[in-house]
């Protein structure tokens, strides 16, 4: 085992920290305490998160038989709500994700070589090539409501207020209110999706680590190797259980309500001209969702592969030349590493490219029932 070579995991994630500190989700070490933070917190999201919530939810259930305005506000109620609960959800659980991220500071977490930071560097740009993705598509489709608000003196989105908005000053505040919460909620909902989706790549860069480590094993220290091995996999396992008990239930309803929008923007995006700046604000929204489930799957399927990559690299080691204790452990281990880890929604279904694939057909499915019950 070679010497380790200082990795700065958490600087994958610079912008997600910022962005919950930004917003109030990223308080000392010691907690939320009752303090200026805390206040400037609870502040923030009743102003930008709950208010236009609250609003645009009023507004649907007292209009549900109104076609018009469930379509043109339950995308966005939804995504606002789910939004509202992964802030709980991590607000809640940061000294849980604290104590993670450190976890990636430890010895056994830090790669041995230049190569092994070579290895992981795909799915870094591949995480990064997401974020960047995600945000470029919502930050058109905010763009392309403003323009075509102001355009035509018309708020964003079908919201009850309890005065008149369609004068002057009540107009322009009222609008630059909701697109500021619209903007927020982007935001927010941007950078949790992305630090949750970065557990897993840490899980899957782990089990390149370990790999590589497994495969260099020198003959004369190879039990001693294996032993630090083992104890390496046990260490990814707990890290794994950890984020998925986590974020299980979040990641579930993530699902589910991620389906249900997609398949209403689409049913917005056919009911609007044609390259107008409704059809590119519904197209670049439903295009950022999409990438947002994506973003899921592809880091679950590829923490499911690579822990599957173990076994393989095990009977690859220099096992031949070990002593008969050494093998004898080797077959255990690799016995132990038969199972994949997998991460789930609830136990009811994993992140994987194939349930993505599924996901994408009930958003067609949510799109061809609201079609239906618009005729």
């Amino acid at each position: 085992m070679t010497d380790r070579v200082e990795y700065d995991w958490l600087s994958i994630i610079k912008l997600n920290i910022f962005a919950f500190r930004a917003a109030g989700l990223w308080p000392s070490a010691d907690g939320y305490k009752p303090n200026f933070y805390f206040l400037r917190s609870i502040t923030i999201i009743f102003i930008f998160g709950f208010i236009q919530t609250a609003s645009q939810t009023f507004k649907l259930l007292t209009n549900l038989t109104d076609m018009q305005v469930v379509a043109g506000t339950a995308f966005m109620v939804i995504s606002c709500w789910l939004m509202l609960m992964k802030m709980f959800s991590i607000a809640s659980n940061i000294q849980t994700l604290r104590k993670l991220l450190t976890i990636l500071d430890d010895e056994m977490f830090q790669v041995r070589s230049n190569e092994q930071i070579e290895n992981i560097a795909p799915s870094v740009k591949t995480w990064k090539l997401a974020y960047n993705l995600i945000s470029g598509s919502i930050a058109c489709s905010v763009i392309f409501w403003t323009v075509d608000s102001f355009r035509r003196r018309r708020l964003p989105f079908i919201s009850w207020y309890p005065y008149n908005t369609t004068g002057s000053p009540l107009y322009e505040i009222t609008c630059v209110h909701q697109l500021s919460s619209l903007s927020f909620a982007a935001y927010i909902n941007i950078n949790m999706d992305t630090f949750i989706a970065v557990f897993s790549l840490y899980a899957a860069a782990q089990f390149d680590i370990l790999c590589d480590n497994l495969k260099n094993l020198q003959p004369e220290v190879f039990r001693e190797g294996l032993v630090v091995c083992v104890k390496h996999h046990r260490a990814i396992v707990n890290f794994v259980k950890s984020y998925n008990t986590t974020f299980d239930s979040i990641i579930l309803v993530q699902f589910f309500t991620s389906a249900a929008s997609l398949g209403i923007t689409m049913f917005l995006v056919v009911g609007v001209p044609p390259l107008s700046s409704d059809f590119f604000s519904f197209l670049f929204y439903a295009n950022g969702v999409i990438i947002e489930i994506f973003i899921y799957c592809w880091f679950g399927n590829e923490l499911q592969i690579k822990s599957g990559n173990v076994f393989v690299v095990a009977f690859e080691s220099h096992w031949t030349e070990a002593s008969s204790e050494a093998k004898r452990d080797l077959i255990f281990f690799m016995l132990r590493t038969q199972k994949f880890l997998k991460i789930s929604a609830l136990n009811l279904f994993d992140l994987t490219l194939e349930n993505f694939l599924r996901i994408l057909k009930t958003a067609y499915s949510y799109f061809a029932l609201v079609s239906r019950y618009d005729k």
